[in-house]
């Protein structure tokens, strides 16, 4: 058996008067640490649960999708923890143009993904290469020899030729229902490619195939790259194996298209620049040196190949 004890407090002024106190004391020592808080001043952001941040409002929808329904609901700049890696999201043009240009230095450094370092040769790219001195020298390499107007101007005769063929190829087939979206990406990857590596690889279709499978593996989000601490997690997912089998094809692709590019390019005269493609480019431009970062065959890949997933 339990006794039943009724405790009785004592009532008094002064007892009410020290509890208010420490009610109030409570209440300011817990403001004062909200303000020491650092999310405070941070952006707004939706409920999230531990350990996973706000992943869970990413699924069951292609991610603009859904990072459009979350900016409506709170806002043009949301933050977001997805899984250790905090990120900023911008849905106002406003807001992107301060961003990418009124402060573009202090947000053109790229996130590190682990697709984008295997497949640009540890960021020896210009998309996803840190902002500084190597940045700006391959920006400038682009800028002046790659895409400049007279450049771009010489490839004239192979984007006709290739708006020429896909106008035929669809005459033939007029009386057939034609997949009109396939026919142009198709033409836009030859004209790139042919641009790119000029219109001697014969492996053309093996290689845009593996940077279609590149892309498809590294968009959306990859587990590994929201928890890159955990160093275990591209070998337990398979996405590392799968982007270094593709990275691994592809770059004997690239390896024998700048082997035959570098025998033509040996035996090439200095009138015929005009004729040259964006391989030649780059590798007169390694043999002349005078480079703070001179080029390897790595660089060059790297080059050409993000310039063939951006197409």
């Amino acid at each position: 058996m339990f006794a039943y004890m009724d405790i009785q407090f004592p009532f008094s002024p002064i007892f009410f008067s020290s509890g208010l106190l420490l009610f109030f004391v409570i209440i300011i020592v817990f403001k004062n640490f909200n303000s020491l808080d650092p999310n405070k001043n941070l952006p707004p952001q939706p409920w999230k649960l531990p350990l996973v941040g706000h992943i869970h409002h990413l699924l069951g929808a292609p991610p603009h999708h859904a990072l459009r329904n979350i900016a409506r609901k709170l806002g043009p700049i949301v933050r977001l923890q997805l899984g250790q890696v905090s990120a900023v999201v911008i849905s106002s043009p406003t807001l992107a143009k301060e961003i990418m240009k009124t402060h573009d230095i202090s947000f053109a450094s790229r996130s590190k993904l682990l697709t984008v370092e295997i497949l640009s040769y540890n960021y020896k790219d210009i998309a996803f290469s840190p902002y500084g001195d190597y940045w700006r020298q391959t920006r400038k390499i682009c800028v002046l020899e790659l895409l400049s107007a007279r450049k771009v101007q010489s490839f004239r005769s192979i984007r006709e030729q290739e708006s020429w063929e896909l106008v035929d190829s669809i005459a033939t087939q007029r009386l057939k229902t034609v997949n009109l979206s396939d026919k142009i990406s198709t033409m836009i990857n030859t004209i790139i490619t042919r641009l790119s590596v000029g219109s001697r690889c014969k492996d053309q279709a093996v290689l845009v195939a593996l940077i279609r499978e590149a892309i498809h593996l590294s968009s959306g989000f990859d587990v590994s790259d929201l928890f890159p601490s955990v160093k275990l997690l591209p070998l337990v997912t398979g996405i590392r194996n799968k982007i270094l089998n593709i990275h691994n094809k592809m770059d004997v692709i690239l390896e024998n298209i700048i082997l035959e590019h570098r025998e033509r390019h040996v035996n090439r005269a200095s009138d015929h620049a005009n004729e040259e493609d964006l391989v030649d480019v780059l590798l007169r431009i390694k043999d002349e040196g005078g480079l703070e970062f001179p080029l390897s065959f790595d660089n060059i890949k790297a080059v050409i190949l993000v310039r063939l997933f951006y197409t």
